[in-house]
């Protein structure tokens, strides 16, 4: 693929599903994120999986980095 079809195919979700991500699904891209390189090879980086209404209620009374 080159970096044109790349560009032409690439796309940006505004609006998410309330529906629940499968288990095996979550893990298979919580692994990928972990086993990616880092900038300049930054290791140190922290995942926080969220899937409690409370959670997602919390987290966006202490950021404005969160999707609504």
């Amino acid at each position: 693929m080159t970096f044109m079809e790349l560009a032409k195919e690439r796309y940006s979700v505004r609006k998410f599903s309330d529906k629940p991500i499968e288990k095996e699904k979550l893990d298979a891209i919580l692994e990928a994120g972990r086993i990616a390189p880092t900038g300049h090879n930054y290791q140190p980086y922290r995942v926080y999986v969220l899937q409690s209404p409370e959670a997602l209620e919390k987290i966006r009374g202490l950021t404005r980095c969160a999707f609504n």
